[in-house]
């Protein structure tokens, strides 16, 4: 059987009903109670009045005339109590005359009694059960032992208070039960979905990561958390698909030098090799092994940026310095095949970044559109101020990158079939993919007119 006190939900129903009868009863007692205090009040007021007005009569006439008034105003047909009587408790004037109940008066402070009387000497059709009657009034000790009972049949108001409680017990009551029961089928729908995502998330613990958590109609904090789950479940499934994407690369580009390096250090141990084969041998195994190295170090860097984890210091750059100190370093290689590197940077060109991965960016560039391009080609490497952000280019004369590739060329270990008998990893434009996100920025692969291809990033000015 389902505990409905461990379900959040039914809790917190529960807690409010609770709250909401509390409040309905507090508010239902302050109205009821400050009806009654103004009822009473109104009726305390003209008892004190009618007090003053028979003790003026008494003290001009004595109880005789006192008596004649009082026989006077119990002709009225009114709410009125009168009850004059003597020592004996005898009732000499006035309209009741129940001498029992008059004995078990109740006093209150400042002369005030209350009474009750089961039966009510005006009543008309005697085959009506008998009626209990309440009474307030004041009450007055004369001269000679006599006694006056002024008073308010206030038994309207007592039914009316008892009434009250009645029905505010049970609107209590049936409010409870209402909530509770509205509580057990929100807390059975919501306990449903709840056990429905719960089915999907061991689905998906136990290895099946094309579940998907369930999304109703009503666009509630359940079906927000279940597509952001499902957001968050897509992410990790390609990153799941990318990690074993990488492995299955790094696998296939290593095994290369790896063979390589055991073939040549194979064939050398079967040969009567001489110092020169030796060396020779070596160094093309140290070459082999620099390829493994820079492959590790690449990944480790573009992890680094992308993780975050790599702590870099932002300064600001000034960008035509950087492309100038780039293109120095790469004019000795580029002048071996001709090519010709041009520096387009407009004069005051600045951006807060981190000097090392940006040069590490243009250079890698560079080193793509040196390597890939033809003979005497002829390289742009440019950057100008596009309100508040910095556009950089490098653009060529060599093959270019087909449409359908240009996105696939910046995930890792991609290369194309061009390059596939050129030196190198598949890293360089991921990496440089890398450093544009650390700096907040974007890249774009243009088609260059009337061949080659543009490398543009866009970079803020502060970030």
């Amino acid at each position: 059987m389902i505990n409905l006190f461990r379900l959040t939900s039914f809790r917190l129903i529960f807690i409010y009903t609770i709250l909401l009868v509390i409040s309905v009863f507090l508010i239902a007692f302050y109205l009821h109670l400050s009806t009654s205090r103004d009822l009473k009040n109104r009726v305390d007021e003209d008892t004190i009045k009618e007090s003053k007005m028979l003790i003026s009569v008494y003290q001009r006439g004595g109880v005789n005339r006192l008596a004649r008034s009082i026989a006077q105003l119990s002709q009225i047909p009114n709410a009125n109590l009168y009850a004059l009587r003597n020592n004996k408790n005898d009732i000499i004037a006035g309209n009741f005359n129940d001498k029992e109940s008059l004995w078990n008066l109740k006093r209150l402070d400042d002369g005030w009694v209350s009474f009750s009387s089961i039966r009510n000497q005006e009543s008309i059709n005697q085959s009506l059960p008998p009626k209990e009657k309440f009474f307030r009034g004041k009450e007055f000790i004369l001269q000679g032992s006599y006694n006056l009972i002024i008073g308010r049949d206030v038994s309207n108001e007592v039914y009316l208070w008892k009434r009250f409680l009645t029905n505010i017990i049970s609107a209590t009551f049936f409010v409870l039960i209402l909530g509770l029961f509205g509580g057990y089928v929100l807390s059975r729908n919501i306990l449903n979905r709840i056990s429905a995502i719960n089915r999907t998330s061991i689905e998906i613990m136990d290895g099946d990561l094309s579940q998907r958590l369930p999304v109703g109609l009503i666009d509630d904090e359940l079906n927000q958390l279940s597509a952001n789950l499902n957001l968050m479940l897509d992410r990790l499934n390609k990153l799941m698909i990318g990690m074993k994407d990488v492995s299955d690369n790094i696998a296939h580009d290593l095994r290369t030098p790896l063979n390589k390096i055991r073939t040549n250090l194979e064939v050398t141990l079967m040969s009567n090799p001489t110092s020169e084969n030796y060396k020779n041998s070596i160094q093309e195994v140290i070459q082999d092994i620099d390829i493994v190295i820079n492959t590790f170090n690449s990944l480790l860097a573009i992890s680094r940026v992308e993780s975050g984890s790599l702590s870099l210091d932002k300064e600001k750059i000034d960008i035509n310095k950087m492309l100038e100190n780039v293109i120095d370093l790469w004019e000795p290689l580029a002048e071996e095949r001709e090519i010709i590197l041009i520096n387009q940077c407009d004069q005051d060109v600045q951006l807060e970044g981190n000097r090392n991965l940006l040069s590490q960016a243009i250079s890698n560039l560079i080193d793509n559109a040196i390597k890939y391009g033809p003979n005497g080609n002829k390289i742009n490497v440019g950057a100008k101020l596009e309100k508040d952000n910095v556009i950089l280019w490098i653009s060529d004369n060599g093959p270019g990158i087909p449409d359908s590739d240009k996105e696939r060329v910046l995930e890792r270990f991609t290369r194309l079939d061009i390059s596939r008998n050129t030196q190198g990893t598949g890293l360089g434009l991921s990496l440089v993919n890398s450093s544009i996100k650390f700096h907040k920025g974007s890249i774009s692969l243009l088609d260059s007119n009337p061949n080659g291809l543009i490398v543009k990033l866009e970079l803020p000015k502060i970030n």
